[in-house]
């Protein structure tokens, strides 16, 4: 694996002429580079942030761009851990980085010699995770096995029929705001990949309304942020009614890369990959490591791999290995309506409290209800007229014009979540033996410690999404399979530990619960 790294954007001709797996490019005063004269790499630039990496695969033919901020590429060694990188102009002075804490060292992963009967990897779950999670497995040459308990994938979290692509982020650099920009642009770039006719999904826009005094502020802070201005921007009443095509009262922040899209179709264009065997019905009710091989044992057979992955969603709590951690479950319904005359005008989608999006086959979807503790995924009049309520707040022209009684339902699924509303993806520990181990950290948090943390062999977890999937769920993917497959990764170090699993099982040990 060769790595070439600029202190400043190189010339086209300098990227197109690198003989390099990996081009490290660092991004000084939040300044974007000018590529105008290479069109692909100028479009490449529409998602490029300044929070955390950007990891721009397929732009030039096998090479991986990293557009590195200048924070990023001062801790080159969180993403490229112990290559060697080649310098093309004076490197980037790096900062000396913390021992890490012992439960967040990360294991070796190990593959085994694979037999004909054995798959590389299972991945346990079908949305949009295990999907995402199973495609940057089966373009790397890895076949792999995607079990799920349903009769078809997407069918819970997953199966809204039309979910927002864009990033509901604070104005401050908090670990979660810089995991949602730096997926954003991931999930635009994997649609442009895995679906670039468009016919599923619509890059006409998001406008996040200012629905009330906390957004407003929040959205006005954004909207000073100029070095994002190609992502959002703040709009006036009178620009967002420009920009929606129907009126608004209020102003906002208008994310112009954003999406709206079909969860089921973006599922269904990962599991497509050359490598994917999908086995419905094949609810997992065991899974143990022989020293060599994990044995999956499903109602629809026995299933063996080196590695396994756990991206089951809401499922997390009753599967086996995952159900070990603590996670929140969060019920969710949207709606569906006939498009009207008045709402065939709407080309954003819009957001405050709730959303609605523009009609797809002449129908929009709206909602969603945000229940917690409630494991429900059945159908609720109860739900329905709630969401209906806050489209009334969200823009109540649409709403007046309506007619609601066309019989369509909306969907009802469960989301997981955790207390910290970070996902939990990587390595997974051992609960039961951590708290042994590290039993001290009851009595005092900082007490030093010296044993390694005990993981589970090769086994791994992408999950606990929320409502915020479609931006977290394929940069964590493809995270956790930079792990399996020893690749330099697309998270910092803040965010690998900020997501880790073991997290939940340390906090439990410290507080007890």
């Amino acid at each position: 694996m060769t790595i070439f790294a600029w202190n400043a954007p190189p010339t086209t001709t300098e990227l197109c002429a690198a003989h390099a797996q990996h081009l490290i490019i660092a991004l000084p005063d939040k300044t974007l580079p000018d590529w105008s004269d290479n069109p692909i790499l100028q479009a490449a630039l529409s998602c490029v942030q300044f929070n955390g990496a950007n990891v721009l695969e397929n732009v030039l033919p096998n090479k991986t761009l990293w557009l590195m901020p200048e924070h990023a590429a001062r801790r080159l060694s969180d993403y490229f851990a112990e290559r060697e990188i080649h310098w093309q102009t004076e490197a980037v002075p790096q900062e000396q980085i913390a021992p890490e804490k012992l439960w967040f060292r990360q294991p070796e992963p190990i593959f085994s010699e694979v037999k004909t009967q054995v798959f590389d990897v299972i991945v346990i779950g079908a949305g949009i995770a295990g999907a995402a999670t199973a495609y940057e497995l089966a373009r790397r040459g890895k076949r792999v096995a995607v079990l799920d308990a349903a009769a078809h994938a997407a069918s819970a979290a997953s199966g809204n029929r039309q979910g927002l692509l864009y990033a509901k982020i604070s104005p401050h650099d908090t670990a979660q705001t810089e995991l949602l920009l730096c997926g954003y642009g991931y999930t635009r770039r994997l649609l442009e990949n895995v679906l670039p006719n468009q016919e599923v999904w619509g890059a006409t826009g998001v406008l996040h309304i200012n629905h009330d005094h906390a957004e407003t502020q929040r959205n006005a802070a954004l909207a000073q942020q100029f070095w994002h201005e190609h992502l959002y921007r703040g709009v006036s009443a009178a620009q967002a009614t420009d920009l929606a095509g129907v009126s608004l009262e209020q102003g906002g922040l208008f994310w112009q890369q954003g999406v709206w899209l079909n969860p089921p179709a973006v599922v269904a264009a990962c599991l497509a990959q050359e490598g994917i065997d999908f086995y419905a019905n094949c609810r997992v009710v065991a899974a143990e490591f022989d020293g060599e091989y994990w044995h999956v044992h499903s109602t629809g057979g026995v299933f063996v791999g080196c590695h396994i992955v756990f991206c089951a969603g809401a499922s997390s709590p009753n599967t086996p290995i995952v159900s070990e951690f603590p996670f929140q479950i969060i019920r969710g319904q949207t709606s569906l309506v006939a498009q009207s005359a008045y709402s065939g005008s709407l080309k954003t989608a819009l957001s405050g409290s709730s959303y609605i999006s523009p009609a797809w086959d002449g129908v929009h979807c709206f909602g969603a209800t945000f229940l917690p503790n409630d494991d429900g995924d059945d159908w609720r009049e109860t739900d329905e007229f709630a969401n209906q309520n806050e489209l009334e707040k969200l823009n109540y022209q649409l709403y007046q014009l309506f007619e609601f009684s066309g019989g369509l339902k909306g969907h009802a699924a469960v989301r997981c979540d955790a207390h910290d509303h970070l996902p939990v993806v990587g390595a997974l520990g051992q609960p039961e033996k951590m708290q042994q181990v590290y039993a001290k950290l009851a009595l005092d948090k900082n007490y030093r410690l010296t044993a390694p943390c005990p993981y589970y062999p090769n086994a791994w977890v992408n999950t606990a999404h929320g409502s915020r999937g479609l931006a977290t769920a394929p940069i964590c993917a493809a995270y956790v399979v930079a792990m399996i497959t020893g690749e330099p990764v697309p998270l910092s170090r803040r965010l690998q530990n900020a997501l880790h699993p073991n997290r939940l099982i340390i906090r439990h040990i410290i507080r007890g619960t």
